[in-house]
């Protein structure tokens, strides 16, 4: 028997059910919706983020060792919607003694955490990835109510970089990093937060933080806390980090000065700042701790050729004011473009500049959203353009009313040295200007300020690689822009590393004696400092005439010399241990006092030849094309050899900083300096340009701060002491106090030293090259 089939509904019928539906869920007719055009809800918006500040009264404490912490008798501060002004919360204002509980409860966290292994805490680090994606409606509201990012984007690009920055430690730790072997963690970590922070710039330095085993404290900016307190509270879902690991504790830019105080405090690291900023709060030295890391965020530069498709270049070049990369956000965009497609892409940006929509960031349409509490307004710079005889262009949008919104601007016919290209201009400001050649606008970047990244807009590959690898920048983009991704350079800038170093950062090498309270400054010191008094006296620092025209000459040959091909700068060094062996026009080998192993330093000269020969890069996979990662010179790099207790063996520090392409300028002790000029001699002889290498004689102290004031690449402490400050020594990107990484009296190196002296002589260098995929 053949089944009854149901009667169906004729299609008059279904329509009018489908009506009837429509209308009670409040929606408008189809014919209406049609008309209008206008979008339907969006599911989540605020309702998440509003539903998790109800759930807390709208007045929410620190977060510290995985529970809530309100103290009796603190004041309170306000957060406020970046939209419209709107009180949205109140937190604590917190005092020294909320930080000293939050610092105590990291440190006993932090001392269990580090005793797991690896694979342990992969999985914790995997569970908090998952509840954060879990919890992703109400991150994004938060974000768009207090920090003003366009809902669209939180919930979309913002996060899976996010949840990316934490897989990817996880990865590592699960694995076990290589080159890694036998480092320890650093034990409580703080991170402290000002200006422009995104969810994902805090993922960023969470994901290597708890990956090497610490425990982190964080201290958000006074006006936008409640993102970082929410991202603590769901660290405690479902287990994901043990009580302590993650700490909040919200309050005035006071408390930042206030953990000089506490002994637990292995490094700081910081999210937003500026130098000054860096300078009010940091302590110490970098020989005598605490470790110190700064975020060296910035503007975009982009270059566009006359090759170039200034329509695609226009497209990408506009969306990325609307939406700046979350690691570098609000740093403005300058654009460099050849004087023959100036006037076209000109024309091109105003023209989406029209179409962008200034509103509210929940809005599911808006482009623009308001700046964020913590940004200045460019209302100053702009203005500032002006007066210089600027032009100024802005589309007629009108902005909501209520909030911190800003038009986008077009700045175009500036001078070289207008205040907008000499400090980043905060909100969606681009600043047009024309470069005669590609060369000139090589020149031009390199002596921009505050970038963080770049882009080279042509479709001539040839002339697109040759610019890109040209730039003095750790990320630049072909043909795209805000592509970021932890395997292919992540931050970009000098300070910051991409892959394993971000490891590195937060862990602490076997041949650094461990941080914490039981050792005193003289513990930190190198063990294999020499104790012996300077012979015939104290000897004066170097004059600052002097270092200042060493400088002068190692940057005018330092980037040539660079340049060179591996093998070219091995051949250098070849003939130097050849010289130094008595093979050359020097004779046969001597000793020079202490220092004076010169078949060590002839063993190092010819491993380094051997290693820039060998050294090369690698392609990795990435979202959207390949990075292709290499590593470059730092530049030069002042050595302070000099001082209290010279490092013995720190000649042989020299051989990787020039094999690598490093100009060198040493303050050497007077019983080292006879070896190193020897050194020179040999090198030069044997082809090093004169200025790649220069050698003054120092005394007992002073060699670190006469060097930091000429601003070099890189510093080296090699010589004992608190020799600058952190304060002063910030303002050098690279800073190093080597320690036993050569090894001990009469030992070898370690089996990661190598891989040390690599990446302290260098800078990562990403190029993302689109490639169509996913």
């Amino acid at each position: 028997m053949v089944p009854r089939r149901g009667r169906s509904l004729r299609p008059g019928a279904r329509l009018a059910g489908a009506a009837a539906v429509m209308a009670a869920l409040g929606l408008p007719p189809v014919p209406a919706i049609f008309s209008t055009m206008e979008e339907g809800p969006r599911a989540g918006g605020a309702t998440p983020g509003e539903a998790w500040l109800e759930a807390h009264g709208r007045a929410l404490g620190h977060f510290v060792a995985g529970t809530w912490l309100k103290p009796p008798g603190r004041g309170t501060l306000e957060c406020r919607e970046a939209a419209t002004g709107r009180l949205l919360a109140t937190v604590l204002q917190g005092e020294e003694a909320d930080l000293a509980a939050a610092v105590e409860a990291a440190a006993a966290a932090a001392a269990k955490w580090g005793r797991l292994g690896g694979p342990q805490r992969a999985q914790h680090l995997q569970r908090l990835a998952a509840a954060l994606e879990r919890g992703a409606a109400g991150m994004g509201a938060v974000a768009a109510l207090s920090g003003g990012r366009p809902l669209s984007q939180a919930l979309g690009a913002d996060l899976e970089l996010g949840l990316r920055l934490l897989r990817v430690p996880a990865g590592w730790a699960q694995l076990g990093p290589p080159g890694l072997g036998g480092w320890a963690p650093l034990g409580v970590v703080a991170i402290l937060m000002s200006g422009p922070c995104s969810l994902a710039a805090l993922l960023w330095k969470l994901g290597p933080l708890l990956a090497m085993g610490n425990a982190a404290l964080v201290l958000p900016p006074a006006e936008a806390p409640l993102a970082p307190l929410l991202v603590a509270e769901l660290s405690g879902e479902g287990g994901a980090l043990p009580p302590g690991l993650l700490n909040v504790v919200t309050g005035t830019p006071r408390l930042h000065r206030a953990l000089c105080a506490h002994p637990h405090i292995a490094a700081v690291t910081f999210l937003g700042a500026h130098q000054e900023e860096v300078q009010d709060v940091a302590w110490g030295s970098p020989c005598r701790g605490p470790r110190l890391g700064v975020a060296r965020g910035g503007r975009v530069v982009v270059v566009v050729l006359d090759s170039a498709d200034l329509d695609s270049a226009a497209t990408a070049i506009v969306e990325s004011m609307g939406a700046p990369p979350p690691l570098f956000p609000w740093g403005g965009c300058v654009v460099l473009a050849q004087e023959g497609v100036v006037a076209p892409l000109g024309r091109r940006l105003r023209a989406r500049l029209g179409g962008l929509r200034v509103g509210d960031p929940l809005d599911p349409g808006t482009d623009v959203g308001p700046l964020p509490p913590t940004a200045a307004s460019p209302k100053g710079v702009v203005q500032a353009a002006c007066e210089e005889g600027a032009e100024v262009f802005q589309p007629p949008v009108t902005l909501p009313p209520g909030g911190r919104f800003y038009p986008p601007t077009l700045i175009t016919g500036v001078a070289p040295t207008s205040r907008c290209l000499r400090e980043p201009v905060p909100g969606p400001v681009l600043v047009l200007l024309p470069v005669r050649s590609p060369g000139e606008a090589v020149t031009v970047a390199s002596g921009l300020p505050h970038v963080a990244a770049g882009a080279v807009w042509a479709q001539d590959v040839t002339l697109a690689l040759d610019v890109a690898g040209r730039l003095p920048l750790g990320l630049v983009w072909l043909n795209a822009l805000n592509l970021l991704d932890p395997m292919g350079g992540c931050a970009g800038g000098d300070g910051d590393g991409a892959g394993l170093e971000a490891l590195r950062e937060f862990g602490c090498p076997p041949w650094e004696p461990p941080w914490g309270p039981g050792n005193t400054p003289e513990t930190l010191l190198d063990k294999e400092l020499s104790p012996e008094p300077v012979p015939g006296g104290p000897v004066a620092a170097p004059d600052s005439a002097d270092v200042a025209a060493a400088m002068e000459a190692a940057r005018r040959v330092a980037l040539g010399w660079g340049r060179l091909p591996g093998a070219a700068r091995a051949r250098v060094l070849r003939g130097a241990a050849a010289a130094l062996g008595g093979g050359g026009a020097l004779g046969p080998p001597q000793r020079d006092g202490d220092d004076g192993d010169d078949g060590r330093l002839r063993a190092a000269l010819l491993r380094w030849a051997a290693h820039v020969e060998l050294m090369g890069g690698v392609v990795q996979e990435v979202p959207g094309g390949r990075a292709l990662v290499t590593r470059r010179p730092l530049g030069v790099v002042g050595v302070a050899w000099s001082g209290p207790r010279p490092l013995r063996r720190a000649l042989e520090l020299l051989p990787p900083a020039l094999a690598l392409g490093n100009g060198l300028v040493v303050v050497a002790p007077p019983s080292g300096v006879g070896s190193a000029l020897r050194l020179r001699q040999a090198l030069v002889a044997a082809g090093l340009p004169g200025g790649a290498l220069a050698v003054l004689p120092g005394g007992a102290g002073g060699a670190g701060v006469s060097l930091e004031r000429h601003r070099p690449d890189g510093l080296w402490l090699c010589g004992g002491g608190a020799d600058p400050d952190w304060a002063s020594a910030v303002s050098v990107t690279h800073v190093w106090v080597p320690g036993q990484v050569l090894g001990g009296p009469g030992q070898d190196p370690p089996p990661s030293a190598e891989r040390e002296l690599e990446l302290r002589c260098t800078r990562p260098h990403c190029l993302w090259v689109p490639g169509g995929g996913p």
